[in-house]
């Protein structure tokens, strides 16, 4: 890998992470505010009703064509413009079946207030889709910087306008124009920094050479987000908007690694792959290093997060919502093993294993559906939940066999490497949660229980403690694992090429 490449790849994770993050924050911050002072589960649960089809519709528009261009060494004008054009038109098709929808989803879910939700949200559609190809650019480009900013911009903004409006009184649409702003936002400031021109042009021919690549990418992206957000319908309908409301945001909790650990994966890791797809050697080399950090990272956060879950999620919004914080327990361990699922699936993707990919995928939505009918055939949310963990680590399993034989990175060589992190994540996590279950014991029993403070101080001191162990257990890594931690976390710190780190 050259010094330049190295130099991006580096760039790109930082500025992933800072984008992702410094998002959930914002958002971590306006979503505190709403449940705590102005809004309702049922409210939050509205919204969560309509994720499915808003989600579908925008996965539908992308249709594959920007991982093609990704993927394509040198994009022509006319690529960029037959996506365009193409974007632009499904965006307006969706669009139209949305609105005329509308009063069908609301009748299905009883609840009429979601005809006039649906076709307001809709127009988030057509904002996305104009905005597509100045995002893909910045993306092929490893250009993370800008689109943070983008993002981060975009989400102070509509953060502000959500929070104005519920302090206005406007309920569940406070939720809808922080959508509607986000993507006004973000669309404005691609353009504004983006370079490229809009064209109207088609080209037949570069729509077939795309489609060729990109339609096993749109099929396996549609199933993707259908099945990633199923469960908004499934439990709105079998258990009530209240209840989908709960675990609405129980999932904006788990997605602090899973969705946004997720995202940075899939976008970074892609070009990077790519770039080494013809050195065996390299690309076994940089997968390897990729699949460590990441489940070391996405595992620790989210053992800790379910171990104190409770006390985390009630300190914080109070114990109307403390059916959130039970969910949350559960579905932030299926969470755990997303990243590494976005991970194998480029894998496969820079290998041009796209049928094997879209296999493994089929397969993935199978286990999905099993799990799912279950749980809706006993009628019990718990079941519904551990169902979900039970598909994730499956996925995983099935995953790693299959994708490792791609690259010659066997079973027992994934085992070695990700065994230590499996159990050094696991003592963390149960420690924390104990101290922290122990500390408000103490305080339950000594007559000083406040909700918000008592919560928020035994899930501080959790953290101390595993942190305590975390640091204990640092001693007595290998001295090779040691060098790599150390390398990995001076990366911010190293400006020169030469002393990039190899990947």
């Amino acid at each position: 890998m050259t010094d330049n490449l190295k130099q991006k790849a580096i760039s790109g994770a930082r500025w992933g992470f800072i984008e992702n993050f410094a998002s959930l924050a914002v958002s971590f911050i306006v979503a505190f505010v709403l449940q705590r002072w102005f809004l309702s589960p049922h409210e939050f649960g509205l919204v969560g009703e309509l994720a499915i089809f808003i989600a579908i519709s925008i996965s539908f528009i992308d249709n594959g064509f920007s991982s093609a261009i990704i993927k394509k060494p040198e994009p022509t004008k006319k690529d960029f413009s037959t996506t365009f054009v193409t974007n632009f038109t499904i965006s307006l098709v969706c669009f139209a079946i949305l609105q005329l929808s509308a009063p069908y989803v609301a009748s299905y879910f009883g609840e009429p207030q979601l005809e006039d939700l649906l076709r307001v949200l809709s127009f988030v559609l057509i904002i996305n889709a104009v905005s597509i190809i100045q995002r893909v650019i910045l993306v092929k480009d490893v250009d993370f910087k800008s689109l943070t900013k983008c993002s981060v911009t975009a989400s102070v903004i509509s953060g502000i306008v959500g929070i104005w409006m519920a302090i206005r009184g406007y309920g569940v649409w406070s939720l809808v124009g922080q959508q509607l702003s986000r993507q006004g936002v973000n669309a404005i400031m691609l353009w504004i920094i983006g370079r490229w021109k809009p064209s109207l042009a088609f080209s037949g021919k570069s729509f077939r050479e795309l489609f060729s690549y990109g339609s096993n990418v749109l099929v396996t992206g549609l199933l993707d987000t259908i099945f990633k957000n199923i469960y908004f319908p499934v439990i709105g309908k079998g258990f009530g908007t209240a209840t989908l409301g709960q675990y609405t945001n129980s999932e904006k909790y788990s997605s602090v690694t899973s969705t946004n650990l997720s995202q940075v994966v899939q976008r970074v890791s892609f070009p990077v792959l790519s770039k080494v797809q013809e050195d065996e050697v390299r690309l076994k080399r940089a997968f390897r290093t990729i699949l460590k950090v990441v489940m070391a990272v996405s595992l620790l956060i989210s053992f800790c997060l379910s171990a104190l879950s409770y006390p985390f999620v009630v300190g914080l919004v109070g114990e109307k919502w403390a059916q959130a914080a039970h969910i949350l327990s559960i579905i932030c361990l299926a969470g755990a093993f997303y990243p590494a699922h976005y991970l194998f699936q480029n894998l496969l993707m820079v290998k041009g294993k796209m049928r094997q990919y879209l296999a493994m995928d089929i397969l993935k939505k199978v286990l999905m559906i099993i799990s799912i009918a279950i749980g809706i055939i006993l009628k019990d949310l718990d079941i519904l939940l551990w169902g979900m963990v039970a598909a994730s680590v499956l996925t995983f399993v099935i995953y790693a066999v299959y994708s490792g034989r791609v690259i010659g990175y066997t079973a027992w060589e994934q085992i070695k490497d990700l065994a230590p992190t499996f159990l050094i994540c696991i003592i963390v996590s149960l420690a924390a949660g104990i101290a922290a279950a122990a500390f408000r014991y103490i305080c339950i029993q000594n007559l000083w229980y406040d909700v918000t403070w008592t919560n928020l101080a035994s899930v501080g001191v959790g953290l101390i403690i595993g942190a305590l162990i975390v640091l204990a257990l640092y001693k007595f890594l290998p001295k090779k694992e040691v060098a790599e931690i150390k390398n990995l976390l001076s990366i911010g710190k190293r400006k020169s090429p030469d002393k990039m780190p190899e990947l």
